[in-house]
């Protein structure tokens, strides 16, 4: 019975088993069909997307937006440095051509100013000329007047007498001779009174001359003077529109010189500190000097306190062998008394010319100063210094205080002058001396030559073509120019501030 029931159940297992397989292969073929529609769909959904996608963009999102506004923040950045720059390099010219132009119209001044002094002095020339022309033209008509009275009265008495019977009709021959005389006499007289008519005339004609001359001068310099005061009027209407132009820009204009006048302020610094070490080595030297001329007399004066000593011993040993000779004498006086008295006179002799000779003190000589005949030189040709750059030039500052008229802030202090040259323009040295210092300003050099006492000091020197403790003659190429073509120029003596336009030559 019981292996009956385990036959059917192992039976039951094998039918349910045999069941289960046509439901596994259904529901696998449904898993496979479930799969191919849900990748089917997939891939409609993705061709959608793509479809979708290409229709319409997607927006970018927040970290691409702030990197985009990031990059356009940096290209105004870079456009506003960039117009910034443009800007003041336009303000640095247009104020650069305000001070030449400043200066331009100075010297035209300074024109006008020389035309009517000398048109001043053309109206004193004439009205001397003229009153010279009239003094001559009074003794002309004097010489005229005289000379006709004299041809008048030979005219009314040439019937009367002439002169072989003037001469004829004397009682003796001493009359006969002073009437002879007389007549040659009057016949000279006649032609000098010609001859003065004629020098008067003739002096008379130059002086119109030269009224003439001077009228045709004066008229000349007249039409000059009004030339220059036409460009006068027109340099000052640009300088007017320059000044307005830098006024619109004021903000720009105070920046660039506030910058320049620091830039100055640390090489004047740099010159004044390079000054103030020229200024202790020549008080070391000058002391030094002191000490060894100091030093020259004490071993002068202990040598002749040696001689003077010397000269006491031997003064000493004489007198000592004197006395020696004295007792001899003595001793043989009584023989020889005349000899004796011939050898103590000998012996007086020989004392006082050896008193002499000892007490003659040696010369002294004392070195001349080297500084004086280099500051002599350079001071006597003050005004002919030949100027610092080479070719034509413009003066573009001047020396101390430099403002545009009409405009506020617009102030520079200058300690020297500022020359502008033509391209490829150099520096050169204006006197004999010697390069004393030379230093980078960061931009350019600046070259210190030394004339004494006298410093030459050579600014804005792109490329230098000496060295440092170098002599340097009148002229001498100290080195070139920048692009801009602008060099300072300072001239001191010591650390005292001098205007080189009244040194040098124009």
């Amino acid at each position: 019975m019981r292996k009956f029931f385990l036959l059917i159940v192992m039976l039951g297992i094998v039918l349910s088993s045999v069941a289960q397989k046509p439901q596994t292969r259904r529901s696998s073929r449904r898993q496979t069909t479930t799969a191919t529609q849900r990748k089917s769909t997939t891939a409609t959904q993705k061709k959608s997307t793509t479809t979708t996608t290409k229709k319409k963009p997607t927006k970018p999102t927040q970290k691409q937006q702030l990197q985009a506004q990031q990059q356009q923040l940096k290209k105004n950045i870079a456009a506003n440095k960039r117009q910034k720059a443009e800007l003041e390099q336009k303000v640095k010219k247009q104020l650069e051509d305000a001070f030449i132009l400043g200066t331009e119209i100075d010297e035209q001044k300074r024109v006008i100013d020389t035309i009517r002094v000398s048109l001043d002095s053309l109206e004193q020339q004439i009205v001397q000329l003229n009153k010279e022309k009239e003094k001559l033209e009074a003794e002309l008509r004097d010489r005229q007047a005289r000379y006709a009275s004299s041809v008048r009265y030979m005219h009314r008495n040439r019937k009367m007498q002439s002169r072989m019977m003037f001469i004829l009709s004397a009682k003796n021959i001493n009359q006969m001779y002073r009437r002879t005389r007389f007549m040659n006499e009057y016949s000279t007289y006649q032609r000098a009174q010609g001859e003065a008519v004629k020098q008067k005339q003739a002096q008379v004609n130059q002086k119109s001359e030269e009224i003439t001359q001077i009228l045709d001068a004066r008229k000349a310099m007249l039409a000059r003077e009004e030339q220059e005061r036409q460009t006068l009027v027109r340099q000052q209407d640009q300088k007017q529109q320059m000044a307005k132009e830098l006024q619109k820009q004021q903000r720009t204009v105070t920046a660039l010189i506030e910058q320049q006048q620091k830039e100055e302020a640390a090489i004047n610094a740099q010159i004044d500190r390079i000054i103030a070490e020229e200024i202790a080595r020549e008080q070391a030297r000058l002391e030094a000097e002191r000490k060894r001329k100091e030093e020259q007399a004490r071993l002068e004066r202990e040598r002749q306190e040696r001689e003077r000593q010397a000269a006491r011993e031997r003064e000493k040993e004489q007198k000592k062998q004197e006395k020696q000779e004295k007792k001899q004498d003595k001793a043989i006086e009584k023989q020889v008394r005349k000899e004796t008295k011939e050898m103590a006179r000998t012996a007086t002799g020989r004392e006082s010319s050896s008193s002499n000779s000892a007490t003659t003190a040696p010369e002294r000589y004392v070195a001349a100063d080297p500084d004086a005949h280099l500051t002599g030189s350079f001071a006597s040709n003050k005004g002919r210094l030949p100027m610092p750059i080479t070719g034509a030039y413009q003066m573009v500052r001047g020396f101390g205080d430099n403002v545009v008229d009409g405009t506020r802030g617009v102030h520079l202090a200058s300690k020297g002058i500022y020359l502008k040259g033509q391209p490829g323009a150099k520096a050169r040295c204006v006197f004999d001396g010697e390069v004393s210092k030379i230093f980078n300003t960061g931009s350019a050099y600046v070259v210190m030559v030394r004339h004494g006492r006298f410093i030459s000091v050579y600014s804005d020197i792109a490329a230098v073509s000496v060295k440092a403790g170098q002599k340097v003659s009148t002229s001498q190429i100290l080195g070139s120019l920048g692009p801009n073509a602008i060099m300072q120029f300072q001239l001191r003596n010591w650390t005292e501030l001098l205007n080189p336009r009244l040194w040098l030559r124009r």
